[in-house]
């Protein structure tokens, strides 16, 4: 009998590493239920405020209130079934590990940790504080707790190791990207367009974007979509910089594939962070897969996925006269650039279809879980 994934916990429904694995269970073949309440996806742009003790004063007896709902509705599945806690569910991990039994296995899906997320990237907690440790400490439990933990990259894997997680409970499941961008839509890019779009998250490096901006002046038309902490320290560089930017709002996932599909550049990321060389943003997976020529930071993940030069251009982070460079060489040789946009997109959807996902995921669950390789279903969505 094939077990059933509980999709369980307080994880973010929306973000792109939940909808991934979501996709991948199905397609693999286990039926897949949730047992979801909504908490952390409510609020979308989580700065400092957020953090601060009041709030999560709030937080903690909202989620002590959603956990009773959690229990009772894993008490009332039938059959069996392994839990599956994905991106923003640390907490979850632990609710599972004590109240989701009897259980054929708990899997977490972290994506990032807290302590890369909260105190290396973003510095929300001063490293070595009594908060930041407090926080170490709850990554190495949540990560103890599961039997297996899914990482995006074999170099974050070795970060996921550092923090105590025994190497024989992790397994690298790269992300690939959502099949909207994998769909079959013309490129007409817009001539010198150069397009990024996101949270404005200190591994992003908008301040390396913006000054190449300002060094490429009239040279590019450059875009940002999209909001978040960096964005007002962003804005005001580019006055001081004199960087020609176009800043917009934010703009729904379905209307990212047009975005894309008018750029004649993406950007991927370019921090210097330890964090961004240990990730492959959904970014980064997405222009590749709709075939738009892509620059973004070198570092030993993004090689595990695409090959620069080939698939990719790539730069050294935080280097603004680099990116500079990099954008300016696709601008100007439209043959390399769609080149490179071809080959990134035969790439990803060859490696990382929904279709290779899902056996590739079926295959880790079989052999660390002893669930079985169920049998395989038709996609939900095309491949190409």
């Amino acid at each position: 009998m094939i077990p059933t994934a509980c999709l369980f916990g307080t994880y973010d429904r929306r973000h792109s590493a939940n909808r991934l694995l979501r996709l991948a269970l199905t397609n693999a073949g286990f039926p897949v239920v949730e047992c979801h309440e909504p908490l952390w996806e409510e609020t979308r742009d989580k700065g400092r405020g957020y953090f601060g003790a009041p709030s999560l004063a709030r937080l903690a007896m909202r989620y002590a209130a959603a956990s009773r709902r959690l229990v009772a509705r894993w008490r009332a599945m039938r059959g069996p079934a392994f839990v599956v806690v994905g991106f923003g569910g640390q907490l979850d991990v632990l609710l599972a590990r004590r109240f989701c039994r009897p259980r054929v296995g708990l899997v977490f899906a972290p994506l990032v940790s807290l302590s890369e997320t909260l105190v290396e990237d973003r510095g929300v907690f001063p490293a070595g504080g009594v908060r930041a440790r407090l926080l170490g400490r709850l990554d190495r439990a949540t990560l103890a707790g599961a039997d297996l933990v899914l990482t995006d990259t074999t170099a974050h894997a070795g970060y996921l190791a550092e923090l105590g997680t025994p190497r024989e409970r992790i397994a690298v499941w790269h992300l690939g990207a959502e099949p909207e961008f994998m769909a079959p839509l013309p490129r007409a890019p817009v001539p010198r367009r150069v397009l990024f779009y996101g949270r404005h998250l200190p591994l992003h490096g908008i301040d390396t974007i913006v000054g190449a901006a300002a060094r490429l002046g009239d040279a590019a038309d450059v875009v940002l979509i999209g909001d978040g902490p960096e964005r007002a320290h962003a804005e005001t560089l580019a006055l001081e910089k004199k960087a020609r930017i176009e800043w917009r709002p934010d703009v729904p996932l379905a209307a990212l594939a047009d975005e894309l599909a008018a750029a004649s550049v993406a950007l991927g990321v370019f921090g210097a962070g330890r964090k961004a060389a240990m990730v492959v943003p959904n970014k980064v997976y997405q222009a590749a897969a709709s075939g738009c020529p892509l620059v973004t930071r070198d570092g030993p993940a993004l090689r595990e996925v695409l090959r620069p030069d080939e698939q990719c251009v790539v730069c050294p982070p935080a280097d603004p006269d680099a990116l500079a460079a990099a954008i300016r060489r696709l601008l100007d040789d439209r043959a390399l650039a769609e080149r490179v946009g071809r080959a990134a997109r035969a790439h990803v959807l060859g490696d990382f279809s929904p279709s290779r996902q899902a056996e590739r995921l079926a295959m880790l669950l079989a052999e660390r879980l002893g669930v079985g390789v169920p049998v395989q279903r038709a996609p939900q969505a095309a491949d190409g």
